[in-house]
C-alpha cells in the first residue's frame, strides 16, 4: 500500500502529462470551476469524479490491464511459472512484458487484477510455495460456480500438500458445496470421498458418496460411486 501511494505520489510532481488521468481531472476542474462554486460545488465534484472514474477512467484501465495480460498467459500455458509471475524481456514479437505480479500491483482495481491473484495462485502452487498459494487464491473474487469452485479446491490441493488434512478436507468440501453445477461438482464430491478415505475417516466417506449418489446418478461419478460404497463395506 505504501509503494502505491509513492507511486501516485510521484506522478503529481512537476507538470501532469497530456492524457494522464491527473492531467484530465486538472483540465476538467479549470474548466468548470465557475459552475462549481455556485452552490452544491463539493457535491458537484464528487458526483462529477465519480462520473469519469465509472465512464472513462476504469474503463481505459480494465483494457489497458487486459492487454497487459495477455503475455503472462501465454507463458502460463506453457508452464513457465516463474516468467508468468515476473515477466521478462522475450515476449510475444520480442517485446519485454509485464508478469502477474507487476500487473496485479499496476492495474489495481481492475478485473485483470482481480484475475491475476488466481494465476498468481496457481502458479505458486506449481511452485510449491503453499504460503503464497493459499493467499493469493483466497485474494481471487468470484461469484462464477466453475471457478470459485475451482479455487477452493485449489487451495484444498495446497493444504493437502502440506498435510494439513483438517484444511485440505475442509475446502474440499467447500468446492463440493460451492455450486450445483452437473459437470464438476460430482468430481468434487467424489475427490472429498478419496480424500476422507485417505484419512481413514469411513463414516465421513461413506456420507459423501451417498449424497453423490443420490443428488447426481446420472453422471459419471454418480454411476461409478457403488464401487468405492462396497469397498467401504469392508473397513466399517
Amino acid at each position: 500500500m505504501a509503494e502505491e501511494i509513492e507511486e501516485v505520489q510521484s506522478t503529481q510532481v512537476g507538470d501532469p502529462e497530456e492524457g494522464s488521468f491527473y492531467y484530465e481531472s486538472e483540465d476538467w476542474f479549470e474548466r468548470n470551476r465557475q459552475k462549481l462554486m455556485i452552490g452544491g460545488g463539493a457535491a458537484l465534484i464528487l458526483v462529477a469524479a465519480v462520473i469519469f472514474i465509472l465512464a472513462k477512467w476504469l474503463p481505459e484501465r480494465n483494457l489497458n490491464a487486459d492487454r497487459a495480460l495477455f503475455p503472462a498467459e501465454s507463458m502460463f500455458a506453457r508452464d513457465s511459472f516463474d516468467l508468468a509471475l515476473n515477466g521478462g524481456k522475450d515476449g510475444p514479437g520480442g517485446v519485454p512484458y509485464k508478469g502477474f505480479l507487476e500487473i496485479k500491483k499496476k492495474y489495481s482495481f481492475t478485473r485483470a487484477a482481480n484475475l491475476c491473484n488466481m494465476y498468481i495462485g496457481i502458479c505458486y502452487l506449481n511452485k510449491k510455495d503453499y504460503k503464497n498459494a493459499v493467499e493469493y487464491l483466497n485474494s481471487y473474487s468470484t461469484s462464477d460456480p466453475v471457478v470459485g469452485a475451482a479455487k477452493l479446491n485449489l487451495i484444498g490441493d495446497a493444504y493437502a500438500d502440506q498435510n494439513k488434512s483438517d484444511d485440505a478436507a475442509s475446502y474440499y468440501k467447500k468446492a463440493a458445496e460451492f455450486s450445483g453445477n452437473q459437470q464438476f461438482t460430482p468430481m468434487y464430491l467424489l475427490k472429498l470421498g478419496k480424500y476422507y478415505e485417505s484419512l481413514k475417516k469411513y463414516n465421513d466417506a461413506k456420507e459423501t458418496y451417498t449424497k453423490l449418489k443420490e443428488k447426481y446418478p446420472n453422471t459419471m461419478e454418480g454411476q461409478e460411486v457403488d464401487k468405492y460404497l462396497a469397498r467401504l463395506s469392508t473397513e466399517s
